[in-house]
């Protein structure tokens, strides 16, 4: 089965369409204004239109917030990256949840196994990940580059890789080299 790729922290409309054009199953916005990959939700609307899976990520936001991102962006997924409770998650019925979480009871339809702080291009706990990995749908993210991708894929087995810094000339600022390297160093992971 092919594991599919996200390309998380896109700012700009034309690093999202070469994403989807080289083949990203997903684009994702960082919708927290801690991060230096930040979107103002006003401009999700320029996104909308493109033919990709688009998740919301999100930090310890209301749920009004959320409600309103999706709606302007057309989300298909938010995924909570704070401390977010199951019952918050929960009450998210309006887009598929994801959960930056190593807790495999967690109620959402992926697991983002990512490092401690997200978008720093630190690894995660990959060996974690990788059990994790056996029981549910894991998104792994943290220090994957496109040189070390398809190796990471082949140990953690994971149903999707989810990179910002790994294909960034500075943050927010997607290099499409990597991402082209990225998705020639995947074929047939």
């Amino acid at each position: 089965m092919k594991t599919e790729i996200k390309i998380c922290g896109i700012t700009r409309l034309d690093d999202a369409e070469y994403a989807v054009g080289c083949g990203a199953d997903y684009i994702g916005f960082v919708l927290t204004e801690k991060s230096p990959r930040f979107l103002p939700s006003a401009k999700l609307k320029e996104f909308a239109r493109l033919p990709v899976k688009k998740v919301g990520v999100f930090v310890d936001a209301d749920l009004d917030f959320i409600r309103q991102a999706v709606e302007a962006g057309q989300l298909d997924i938010v995924q909570l990256h704070g401390s977010e409770s199951a019952e918050f998650a929960q009450s998210i019925n309006f887009a598929r949840v994801w959960k930056a979480s190593y807790d495999r009871y967690f109620p959402a339809e992926r697991l983002v196994c990512d490092a401690p702080c997200g978008g720093s291009g630190l690894p995660g706990d990959h060996a974690k990940a990788a059990e994790l990995a056996k029981l549910r749908p894991v998104m792994l993210a943290g220090g994957i580059i496109p040189d070390n991708a398809a190796l990471l894929t082949g140990k953690v087995h994971p149903a999707g890789i989810d990179l910002a810094s790994g294909v960034e000339i500075s943050p927010g600022i997607k290099d499409h080299k990597k991402i082209k390297q990225l998705f020639s160093n995947m074929k047939g992971s």
